[in-house]
């Protein structure tokens, strides 16, 4: 029995010598730092439409847009929104989609794929209007390159700058950014949750038109009511937290 037992009290005593197992992080702790954009080897499929990258983010959302069939929604301040056209769906041109895919580094998904491609469209757009990756780093999800845009307003020179939803109209060229599917995300709590952001791409009196990827399973332009100063309206179909002020010339 002796020298059965001695083994294990060495092996013990071994144990209690050696270095502590570092605890593992709590969950729901801070998320680890997002890091540089990493390159790419993607490159856009053309030249921007215009000199100017704003006005060539917008063009290139209508461009998808009526390739798609124009499909709009409106929302009301209160009830259902409204699907006033029909648009080409996501796998009636999975291809195209594909190439919004390539832009994020994903090339094996297209729209026979079920993963959201909204944040692969716009940031194919953005990219496509010939803005750097010091301006906008391209990810699959939107609250990440969300995230990104708040770290980089904090430098000079910013080209998108996140603020508070009263305090930004929302103007052609912007993004506007919603929470989805029962997530938390806000300008105070940046979780990379689930979200949503569409490109504004025309304001009239009380109603400001955005154009996104994946909106009812096409590219969609959506229609948002607007209060009297002209700021977003709350509405029960988008859970708003950000509109994003594009400075790009």
């Amino acid at each position: 029995m002796r020298h059965a037992i001695l083994p294990l009290l060495m092996m013990l005593a071994a144990t209690a010598c050696a270095p502590a197992t570092p605890p593992l992080p709590k969950p729901g702790g801070p998320p680890k730092p997002l890091g540089p954009c990493s390159a790419s080897a993607w490159k856009p499929e053309a030249p921007p439409p215009t000199a100017s990258a704003k006005i060539s983010m917008v063009l290139l959302a209508v461009q998808e847009w009526a390739r798609y069939g124009r499909q709009t929604i409106t929302y009301p301040v209160s009830g259902p929104p409204r699907t006033e056209q029909r648009g080409v769906p996501e796998r009636d041109a999975p291809e195209r989609i594909r190439d919004y895919w390539k832009s994020v580094d994903r090339p094996n998904l297209s729209g026979l794929n079920d993963v959201p491609w909204s944040a692969a469209f716009i940031s194919w757009d953005i990219e496509s209007a010939g803005v750097s990756r010091d301006q906008f780093c391209p990810d699959a999800r939107h609250t990440i390159y969300v995230e990104r845009m708040v770290e980089r307003a904090r430098r000079p020179g910013a080209a998108f700058v996140p603020l508070p939803l009263n305090a930004r109209a929302p103007q052609v060229g912007d993004l506007v950014c919603a929470s989805r599917d029962g997530g938390a995300t806000t300008l105070q709590n940046l979780d990379r949750g689930p979200g949503h952001c569409d490109i504004v791409v025309e304001v009239r009196a009380g109603e400001a038109h955005a154009i996104g990827g994946n909106v009812a399973d096409s590219v969609t332009r959506s229609v948002f009511p607007l209060d009297e100063s002209g700021f977003l309206s709350p509405i029960s179909g988008r859970r708003f937290f950000t509109v994003i002020e594009n400075r790009l010339p």
